[in-house]
């Protein structure tokens, strides 16, 4: 193995379900939530319910963080 390579241990979960569906999900589990995806054509956009910039900025760089930490795919989710 590379030095260069990071293995990302932990697990996320992930779904192929629409878009719709996962925002479905989250607002059932979520208080403030940040979207970010990549619209048709392409481009990386982002909407939230947080009314502080500097809270979304404080969600991203913990997301960040703990992606850093290390990430590993779970199987589809399922809601139940």
């Amino acid at each position: 193995m590379s030095d260069n390579i990071i293995k990302f241990p932990y697990k996320i979960k992930r779904t192929e379900k629409p878009v719709e569906a996962v925002c479905d999900l989250a607002a059932h589990s979520f208080e403030e939530i940040v979207v970010m995806g990549s619209t048709k054509d392409g481009q990386i956009q982002m909407i939230t319910t947080m009314k502080s910039s500097a809270d979304v900025l404080w969600a991203l760089e913990n997301a960040r963080f703990a992606i850093m930490q290390g990430l590993e795919e779970e199987e589809e989710y399922e809601e139940h």
